[in-house]
């Protein structure tokens, strides 16, 4: 990968637990054991290896606060969240996140934390895809649910579908804006 991937990302969560998750602390990276089997199984230059400079915690003492940054940074072309609270629904959408593993697991961890706020029994999920140049090569897809999130090889067809609609919709509102 040598573009910047995108991001997408949609959570079920109830108006108090979307409140909740948004006004908490950005999870850590520390607090999760499994970024080196993510990045053994990717190509990378150099060693590959989670350096202890990788896991530093975050600057933001909220959620939103990270979430705000985001969206204020013209780089990462990040249209406005969307909470449907008819729906229960958090999506978030960064057309152009990275093409850095390390500057991933920085945008990675405060959405990991999304897991402990999730509805039980939620679908929810992480991915970060090549949506931008074309052939939507998968770099992270993590599963959410049951108070955790882990990576997981296989991004299923639906959730990639789904976030490559959701893309597509960020890329036209991103136009528009441009107008």
């Amino acid at each position: 990968m040598s573009e910047p991937a995108s991001l997408y990302a949609r959570f079920t969560l109830s108006h108090e637990r979307y409140e909740a998750f948004m006004n908490s602390a950005p999870a850590r990276p520390a607090a999760f054991a499994d970024w080196q089997a993510w990045l053994d199984r990717r190509s990378m230059a150099g060693d590959a290896q989670a350096a202890p400079e990788m896991l530093t915690e975050p600057g933001a003492a909220t959620v939103a606060d990270v979430i705000k940054a985001w969206r204020e940074d013209p780089w990462t072309g990040t249209p406005p969240v969307e909470y449907d609270e008819l729906r229960r629904t958090l999506r978030i959408a960064m057309l152009q996140a990275s093409e850095n593993y390390h500057e991933m697991l920085h945008l990675l961890t405060p959405l990991r934390g999304a897991a402990a706020f999730s509805d039980p029994g939620a679908d929810d999920f992480i991915v970060i895809l090549d949506f931008l140049w074309g052939d939507n090569e998968v770099a992270a897809y993590l599963a959410l649910g049951d108070g955790r999130s882990a990576f997981v090889e296989q991004c299923p067809p639906a959730h990639r579908d789904e976030a490559l609609g959701h893309l597509r919709d960020a890329m036209s509102y991103m136009q528009e804006r441009e107008r």
